[in-house]
């Protein structure tokens, strides 16, 4: 009876030192186990890390959703958060290489805050707050993530994503639809930019056009845009499609996935990555 109860006695402190144990050590979801999607071409991605996102009880009106991604050379992430109904204010979030959280700008005024591109120190987003006669391209300091120069865009042109061609050129791209006179397809517009004035410059001439849409989801929503030194890649729900800088070549591209993306482009190494949000996961190319 003796060494029952001593046996006993000496299970229980086993099971109290285990679970006092399994209170202490971090417990990785079992959402947050790595994954890896292949895609139509064959080309496989998987996850390389898990970038913040709300928790479960979040409050109404604080909720901050993904919405895109930006790198810069030296491997550093920035990515766009918008605020509540994600139509005015938005949070940049920069991460290093080693996916550490460094820095959270202060609330900043990015509309929809999908579009964004990072350029030789600077980051360069789209504030396209519905209902606004212009919409604004900012430039923000990459380090302190303030904005530190703005220019005009006209709203007619509703540019849904950009990439910086050049120190003075943004990229941008519209989706007319069917009722366009030209019918559904994307619009991808030259922004020239300078120091000594307050609006972007268009040309008319310089626009390209691509007939079409892509994605599986019914309002063909653009989730991303990237510029190769060869190519554009436009990214919808379930799909991106690629094609030369004269628009010709293009091949489209199934996910295989119902994941709703929120960005994609290239490394320094020449890796895709592709974002998806509600459980935010970064996937790089393998």
């Amino acid at each position: 009876m003796k060494f029952i109860t001593r046996f006993n006695l000496s299970i229980s402190i086993l099971l109290l030192f285990i679970t006092i144990f399994n209170i202490n050590m971090p417990i990785t979801s079992a959402k947050e186990q790595k994954n890896t999607l292949t895609f139509s071409n064959g080309t496989k991605v998987s996850t390389l890390f898990f970038p913040y996102r709300d928790k479960v009880n979040q409050k109404i009106g604080t909720e901050r959703s993904l919405q895109g991604m930006t790198i810069d050379a030296k491997g550093n992430y920035y990515l766009m958060y918008a605020l509540g109904d994600k139509t005015t204010y938005g949070y940049i979030y920069k991460y290093n290489k080693k996916f550490k959280l460094v820095k959270i700008s202060k609330k900043l005024r990015v509309g929809h805050g999908q579009a964004m591109d990072y350029h030789k120190g600077y980051l360069y987003q789209i504030v396209d707050v519905v209902g606004s006669k212009n919409y604004i391209l900012q430039r923000i300091d990459a380090n302190t993530l303030k904005v530190i120069k703005k220019w005009t865009i006209p709203a007619e042109i509703h540019p849904n994503v950009l990439a910086m061609e050049s120190d003075t050129t943004a990229i941008v791209v519209s989706k007319t639809t069917s009722s366009n006179v030209l019918g559904a397809g994307y619009e991808l517009n030259r922004l020239h930019i300078g120091e000594n004035f307050r609006y972007t410059i268009r040309h008319p001439r310089e626009k390209l056009r691509v007939d079409g849409l892509i994605g599986t989801t019914k309002g063909k929503e653009i989730q991303g845009f990237e510029r190769t030194k060869d190519r554009y890649y436009i990214l919808s729900n379930g799909e991106y499609t690629s094609f030369k800088h004269d628009g010709s070549d293009q091949q489209t591209v199934s996910l295989q996935t119902t994941r709703e993306p929120e960005g994609l482009l290239f490394n320094s190494k020449g890796k895709m990555l592709v974002l998806f949000n509600k459980v935010n996961e970064v996937f790089i190319e393998q």
